[in-house]
């Protein structure tokens, strides 16, 4: 149909926003959780690595954000498609035109928030005292305190807004666009306050920080490739800008700064860290399970397949793929079945149920991916530019609930992942739990001057309070702002900040507990090689001083030695291992037991001196006194000279590569009392492993057989 003056009247709708059969967009949402999540973190990971993110505006991933911000200029360019530029330009030139017709717009005509009311025609003269108005943060630069925001989460924020600039409906030139692009690929980054933000009518006030040295305000300032300090003349001169300062036309600083860039931003490096860390968490309970003696049935696919989540499915899957075929796992097996009543018939919660405890924290984070992922491919400005059709469309999309509510739910499941840590160390630790290691898993010759992991056990204990305090909302402490006109509020920002943090400590929790998951494999090595030393000293002294009597005759306790070796066997080693012959310890108590019991049964030839088993106890502790211990130094030197009897079990796991990145590439090493290294050194090293990204192709390296398929039931 057409007007009067030949033009259509019908609305003309750019490609995008035609209907597709999915008009409320459920059906796309709900095919970008399709995969396993597995998977979705090797995308995240390749996406991470490419050298170059091209910005259209509408395919930013929460991985391409998290590179830009961490790696660098140096490892990633950003570049931005020429495609969009008339799109841009476009909507910029209709609000020129627009307010040269007299048309009455929102930040270009007006006031702002509650004191809209307000007209003028300095449109350019208006966004430069937005801009003062808004830079309203605090450094605290002569104090002790920083309260500048990290550079990694500005660099974020500048992709972002570029990214949702290049759409084409904020009313903004391109080559300012391009200025942000050189910023990013020069390593110039504008110093953000850190707090003064609820992302309501977006990040106004960090956002105009950015704007002040686009447009060269004198309190602005910058750093440099080498955190060197920039003013906004010397960061236009090593960008490359040569066009000088901008000078805002109508609507360009409300573009700038209308916006949810700093909250999304900062939630795009937390998910892409914490989809990472919760794939950890999986693994590391399977290593549970194999450094704990556990029970592998608790992997098994009916009992996961029967409560219908997929997180948890995935989780036990993966948890069952590691287990499988583990040389730990078979050797507990014949332990479960020899001696059944050695320990219970189910493992603890902490173990048995991180399928079902990680399942939701899986979902959750997905869900939450997914949603920022929409928010950074969003036009979330106020008003919209509509070129199409002649309008300036005015909303709220500036409002980022996505971010504060998806950051709420990830700081949750962060704290959630977090006391499941600490649960399963504290079993680890505690040798009325973790079956036959060490008290504190002290690695040492003597227990009384070895406190292993105490201090760590203290330190994680706080690291769990701490992230269960941080789990409590945020987004339930809104405060009416700016005259009430911005009386809901999303605190996007804060909520990221926070959830950043709980991050911070779930790294900090799950180094310390890798570090832990090593000292005891270390350990179970020592205990299999002592155990075998044992063995074998308490075989030869039987043989030696039980076969035959004073005459060489065969002598009744030669039938001992089958049963001395079932104690060897069944008796924990460290529970008697620093002092391998004393009385006071369950070894030799066990033995002379097993030695009495034969003699009761002797009958009538304990009568006789030749015959008596009684009479042979004496001689048979005598030796084993005098043998034993020096067995014992001998097979642990040997193993610290790296020539162990017996070699070390996890060389036979899928969980391997873990443990050989921790002890090689980290360079830990086995903690004892003997040594003059603390724990949290070797803490330490594995913390920035993980903060480095080092850590994920191992993690990785253990899952590369799976097939994303749970064991046929």
């Amino acid at each position: 149909m057409e007007s009067a003056n030949g033009k259509s009247n019908c609305i003309q709708r750019r490609p995008e926003m035609k209907n597709d059969g999915d008009p409320l967009k459920w059906k796309a949402a709900a095919e970008l959780l399709k995969g396993s999540h597995l998977d979705e973190v090797k995308r995240m990971v390749e996406e991470y690595r490419r050298p170059v993110v091209r910005l259209g505006g509408e395919t930013l991933t929460v991985s391409q954000v998290a590179a830009v911000a961490t790696r660098g200029a140096a490892a990633i360019t950003v570049e931005v498609a020429e495609a969009a530029r008339g799109g841009v330009e476009a909507s910029s030139d209709w609000v020129v035109e627009s307010m040269k017709r007299g048309t009455d717009s929102y930040g270009v005509t007006t006031g702002f928030g509650a004191t809209s009311y307000r007209r003028t025609k300095q449109g350019g003269a208006l966004q430069i005292e937005l801009i003062r108005f808004l830079n309203a943060g605090i450094f605290g630069n002569s104090t002790e305190s920083s309260h500048t925001l990290p550079h990694s989460a500005t660099r974020a924020a500048m992709l972002v807004r570029i990214n949702t600039l290049l759409q084409g409906y904020s009313g903004i030139r391109f080559q300012i666009l391009e200025a942000l692009t050189k910023f990013l690929n020069k390593d110039i980054t504008p110093l953000l306050p850190l707090r003064g933000t609820i992302t309501a009518s977006g990040d106004l006030v960090p956002l105009s920080y950015i704007a002040a040295v686009l447009t060269g305000r004198p309190n602005a300032k910058a750093t440099g490739p080498h955190n060197e300090p920039l003013s906004p003349a010397q960061a236009f001169a090593v960008a490359g800008i040569e066009t000088g300062f901008f000078e805002l036309q109508p609507k360009e600083g409300l573009a700038l700064v209308n916006g949810t860039a700093v909250g999304s931003g900062l939630a795009s490096i937390v998910l892409f860290e914490t989809n990472i860390l919760v794939l950890l968490s999986e693994v590391t309970s399977a290593v549970l399970a194999e450094v704990m003696q556990g029970k592998p049935e608790f992997t098994d696919h009916l009992t996961h397949k029967l409560k219908h989540h997929p997180g948890q499915i995935e989780a036990a899957a993966i948890m069952e793929h590691i287990l499988d075929g583990s040389s730990y796992v078979k050797e507990a097996q014949k332990i479960h079945e020899t001696d059944p009543l050695q320990k219970p018939k189910q493992d603890r919660y902490a173990l048995r149920t991180s399928p079902q405890w990680l399942g939701p924290q899986i979902e959750v984070i997905r869900a939450s991916t997914r949603s920022i992922e929409r928010e950074i491919n969003s036009v979330n400005d106020n008003p919209l530019i509509d070129v199409s059709r002649n309008k300036a469309l005015h909303g709220g999309n500036f409002q980022g609930t996505p971010i504060g509510v998806s950051m709420d739910n990830t700081r949750l499941a962060i704290a959630s992942i977090g006391k499941l840590v600490f649960a399963q160390f504290s079993e680890l630790v505690n040798d009325f739990y973790n079956n036959g290691l060490p008290s504190n898993l002290s690695g040492g010759r003597n227990p009384s001057l070895d406190y292993g992991f105490k201090g760590a056990e203290i330190a994680m204990a706080a690291y769990c309070s701490e992230l269960q305090f941080l789990a409590n909302p945020v987004t339930n402490h809104v405060q009416s702002a700016e005259q009430h006109n911005q009386d809901v509020n999303s605190l996007g920002l804060i909520s990221s900040r926070k959830t950043a943090e709980a991050l911070e400590i779930l790294k900090l929790m799950s180094s310390t507990f890798l570090v832990a998951l090593c000292q005891a494999i270390d350990l179970r090595h020592v205990e299999e090689n002592l155990k075998a030393s044992v063995k074998n000293m308490v075989s030869q002294v039987a043989k030696k001083v039980l076969t035959t009597g004073s005459n060489g005759e065969l002598h009744p306790s030669r039938f001992c030695e089958k049963e001395l070796l079932k104690v060897v066997e069944r008796e924990h080693v460290f529970a008697y291992i620093d002092d391998p012959t004393s009385d006071n310890y369950p070894l030799m108590q066990k033995l002379r037991q097993v030695l009495v019991d034969q003699a009761l049964a002797n009958g009538e030839d304990e009568k006789s001196l030749s015959t008596s088993i009684f009479h042979k106890i004496g001689a048979f502790e005598e030796e084993l006194k005098a043998l034993l211990p020096k067995e014992v130094e001998n097979a642990r030197s040997e193993m610290e000279n790296g020539r162990p009897m017996i070699g070390n079990r996890i060389e036979n796991c899928r969980s391997y590569p873990l443990y050989k990145f921790v002890r090689g590439e980290a360079e830990t090493s086995f903690l004892t009392g003997e040594k003059d290294r603390s724990p949290g050194e070797e803490f330490d090293k594995v913390f920035s492993a993980i903060c480095d990204g080092r850590l994920i192709d191992p993690l990785l390296d253990c899952l590369k057989e799976w097939d994303g398929v749970p064991l046929p039931i």
